[in-house]
């Protein structure tokens, strides 16, 4: 639960900003979750290489609309290299066969289904709650 104190500090924010805010959060944390050493395996093409060609891929679009249930879902989000993330549209095929051995089968059964609600908002109330939790998180 969030306090009244914390809430003003947001005033005004829209929500658009807050999960840019929220996002940016979770992609320096799914950077520091999957590099080790300034490396990382990138989740697609299995290439290990240097983090600063990492980005924070998602298996589950950011756009459109239609997967915001999984926006922020860190299931849905893995460390993935330029090349794959920007150039090869994501490089879904072998980005889910790795992705079923990272987290499961079970766990991406519920990923599939929570992105196949419709409708979807994030309060802002979570967003901030997220945001104040990722800002003093350092793993």
């Amino acid at each position: 639960m969030i306090t009244d104190e914390i809430k003003n500090r947001y005033k005004g924010r829209s929500i658009s900003w807050l999960e840019d805010r929220l996002q940016d959060l979770i992609n320096a944390k799914i950077r520091r979750r999957d590099s080790v050493n300034g490396y990382f395996i990138c989740i697609s093409c299995q290439e290990l290489k240097p983090a600063k060609q990492m980005n924070a891929g998602h298996y589950y679009p950011k756009e459109p609309l239609a997967y915001r249930a999984v926006k922020f879902d860190l299931d849905n989000i893995h460390g993935q290299c330029i090349r794959c993330n920007r150039h090869l549209s994501a490089n879904l095929i072998p980005y889910r066969a790795n992705l079923l051995q990272k987290i499961g089968e079970r766990r991406l059964l519920q990923l599939e289904q929570k992105a196949a609600l419709s409708g979807f908002k994030y309060s802002r109330d979570f967003l901030i709650e997220q945001i104040e939790k990722l800002k003093y998180e350092r793993t």
